[in-house]
C-alpha cells in the first residue's frame, strides 16, 4: 500500500511539472502566456 500512495504522489508531481502553466494561469488568474515569459526569464532564455 506504500508504493502504491509514493507511485500516486510522484505521478501527480510529474503531471504538476507538465502541466506547470496552466496550473499556474489558473491559481493565480493571469494569462498563460505571461507566466511562460517569467519562467523563460528564470531559464534564461
Amino acid at each position: 500500500m506504500g508504493w502504491f500512495i509514493f507511485l500516486v504522489i510522484v505521478v501527480g508531481a510529474i503531471a504538476a511539472y507538465k502541466y506547470r502553466v496552466p496550473l499556474l494561469a489558473k491559481l493565480t488568474g493571469q494569462p498563460q502566456h505571461r507566466i511562460q515569459r517569467a519562467i523563460d526569464r528564470k531559464k534564461g532564455k
